[in-house]
């Protein structure tokens, strides 16, 4: 009998070192008051930082600005960058029931997001996201997955779910 064989995954952002949310929440203030945006500014920030420590950046351009970091950076962007700088500044569950609501919403479904994310989150993660979509989109991912897919691909959805 081969031994069981557990693999890890890790994510490619690593917490930046001496990380101040404070001062990348200036930073990405600077980069969007006055005229024109400095998007690069924006990216070397945000592309540098691990979730949690957007997370904090979020939270502390609020508590300096008392505005909606999210709101300033939607107005202050567009195209592809808007949609990447937004998508990093999500929580990872949020991330994942977003990503599998626009997977089946529409025509069609995108059968190799919904593979993606249910295929190798833990149990605990898939709870999570489950009630995340839920909770956020207001319908039941099962009940969207039977809507869009079938057969077996539906019941091995369905059960990865539960």
């Amino acid at each position: 009998q081969p031994a069981a064989v557990v693999q890890c995954t890790q994510g490619t952002i690593q917490a930046a070192p001496n990380f101040d949310a404070g001062r990348d929440a200036e930073i990405l203030r600077k980069a969007m008051k006055g005229f024109g945006t400095d998007e690069q500014a924006i990216i070397n920030v945000v592309a540098n930082r691990s979730n949690d420590q957007r997370q904090k950046i979020k939270a502390a351009f609020k508590t300096m600005y008392g505005k909606d970091l999210i709101k300033d950076l939607k107005s202050e962007l567009s195209g592809n960058v808007e949609e990447l700088i937004l998508a990093l500044f999500m929580p990872s569950t949020y991330y994942d029931a977003w990503s599998l609501r626009h997977a089946m919403k529409g025509a069609g479904t995108q059968e190799s997001v919904l593979i993606e994310i249910l295929c190798t989150r833990t149990n605990q993660e898939i709870r999570d996201i489950v009630n995340c979509y839920k909770s956020e989109f207001g319908r039941d991912i099962e009940q969207d997955i039977r809507s869009d897919t079938s057969g077996h691909f539906e019941r091995l959805l369905i059960s990865m779910c539960q």
